[in-house]
């Protein structure tokens, strides 16, 4: 699949990425965000500095998918990016998730980060650990019953990380 990358603009973009995202909240099975969490909530988080937005779109324009990066925390911390991924439902299956993955590496060696980690990745989630570890994702953690998954109840979720330098 041919996908265009392009930083996300707020004003033209953001229905785009809030359709996407509170789809894949209300399926319970990949972010730990719920309904409490609304789109101005969402809106920030995604748009506001530092983070950093992109876009993928196909080659009808049309916003296949999307990520952030951010400090994964503050001050001392701030060397290490975090990253959140959502690709269009429709879309799911043909490869998007590892291209948004590759692109976002690239772009956080761009900004400066030295090692990238998500600290929540869902463990029965096995299409993105998949595509995670192909591109150099270690596990690095687990935390116990770290998710609560709507149809198996408590799953585990895991700490994943690549160094980028």
């Amino acid at each position: 699949m041919n996908l265009t990358f392009r930083k996300a603009e707020k004003t033209t973009d953001f229905d785009a990425i809030w359709a996407m995202w509170w789809e894949i909240t209300l399926q319970k099975v990949f972010y730990a965000y719920d309904e409490d969490y609304k789109r101005n909530y969402i809106q920030k988080n995604w748009f506001e500095s530092p983070n950093h937005c992109v876009v993928a779109e196909n080659e009808r324009n049309q916003i296949v998918g999307a990520y952030i990066i951010k400090p994964n925390q503050p001050g001392y911390g701030n060397h290490i990016a975090n990253a959140a991924y959502m690709v269009q439902t429709s879309n799911r299956g043909k490869g998007i998730g590892k291209l948004l993955g590759n692109h976002s590496l690239k772009e956080a060696v761009k900004l400066g980060y030295e090692a990238m980690q998500f600290n929540l990745v869902v463990s029965t989630n096995t299409s993105a650990i998949k595509a995670w570890q192909s591109i150099g994702f270690d596990i690095i953690g687990i935390v116990p019953e770290g998710f609560r998954h709507y149809k198996l109840g408590k799953v585990d979720a895991y700490i994943m990380y690549k160094k980028l330098l």
